[in-house]
């Protein structure tokens, strides 16, 4: 289990959370691929799984909030946060993931998370969270 590699990638996030709202098929994609871009060998399902791991972890130490972008009838989209927090966005994921697999463009476009507080660092990292980047 490489904690180091696991603390780096969970302090990215939290750095790119000061600047952006985070979406979800970028946690899939840091979940999926090693620091050298090579795919870790999981199945979909199992890269969906870990996805939800890591954004759960995010969540529930509540510096971020899961959210999700809708697209508006003039084009536009309006953001959103879930009223019933991370259990609402993780049925709203499993929902999209069932519909269509892991590249449904709503799964990694639609839903994201967004720092509720802004410079704060990144907490310690437990192995059931390192354990997501093998």
């Amino acid at each position: 289990m490489n904690h180091a590699y696991a603390k780096n990638m969970v302090d990215y996030l939290y750095d790119e959370g000061d600047r952006d709202i985070i979406f979800f098929g970028h946690i899939l994609g840091i979940v999926s691929y090693d620091r050298k871009d090579i795919a870790y060998d999981k199945s979909e399902s199992t890269r969906f799984c870990h996805g939800i791991k890591l954004a759960n972890f995010l969540v529930s130490g509540g510096d971020f909030s899961p959210g999700i972008s809708v697209r508006q009838t003039d084009g536009s989209f309006r953001k959103s946060l879930y009223t019933g927090g991370f259990e609402e966005f993780r049925k709203k994921l499993e929902r999209l993931f069932d519909e269509s697999g892991i590249d449904n463009i709503d799964l990694v476009a639609g839903p994201w998370l967004i720092k509720n507080y802004i410079g704060r660092s990144a907490p310690a990292i437990p192995d059931s969270v390192a354990e997501l980047f093998e």
